[in-house]
């Protein structure tokens, strides 16, 4: 005698069939401000870091010499786009169930550029004596600090999308009027 289990489907919260809710005005705005926030700091580190240079005994350093901050430059580029086109249009987005996986997706991108500038700026800082890599931030001491500024700009765009890419989670509809 075969004895068969029963299945029993249970619904998820996140798959219920209710009603959305209506997005207030303080979640708009903080939506909003958030994401200005996000390009702000974006644009900044970007923009800190195509502007760094110095040089010392004729030789320039710069961020084309390597290529971890050149796309660390492109990824801050593009979410500073990003969040600024989601900004703008927020109210038309904010019902939308893509947005919350996009969203995801951009805050990886900035967190991956912001660690991958982070762990080569950490070798240039403190060298690595088991693979002889000199702390080259010793003689170039105004252009690591500068990349660490902006590292740290780069890490403010990461908690500003990341705070607003919660608020995505749960779409609502927006407020009618």
């Amino acid at each position: 005698m075969t004895r068969r289990a029963s299945v029993t489907m249970v619904e998820l919260e996140s798959q219920e069939a209710t009603t959305m809710k209506v997005a207030s005005a303080k979640h708009i705005t903080a939506t909003v401000a958030l994401r200005v926030g996000a390009a702000a700091t974006s644009l900044a580190a970007a923009v800190l870091v195509v502007t760094n240079r110095q040089q010392r005994w004729g030789i320039e350093v710069n961020f084309t010499m390597f290529d971890v901050w050149v796309a660390f430059v492109a990824t801050n580029f593009f979410c500073t786009a990003y969040s600024l086109l989601t900004a703008v249009f927020v109210k038309k987005l904010i019902g939308k169930g893509w947005l919350h996986p996009v969203d995801q997706l951009v805050v990886n991108l900035q967190t991956a550029a912001t660690a991958g500038a982070g762990a080569i700026g950490s070798v240039a800082m403190w060298g690595n004596d088991a693979s002889g890599w000199y702390a080259v931030c010793r003689l170039y001491r105004r252009y690591c600090n500068v990349g660490a500024v902006a590292l740290a700009l780069s890490f403010a765009a990461f908690l500003c999308l990341g705070a607003a890419c919660t608020l995505s989670r749960y779409p609502r509809t927006p407020a009618r009027h």
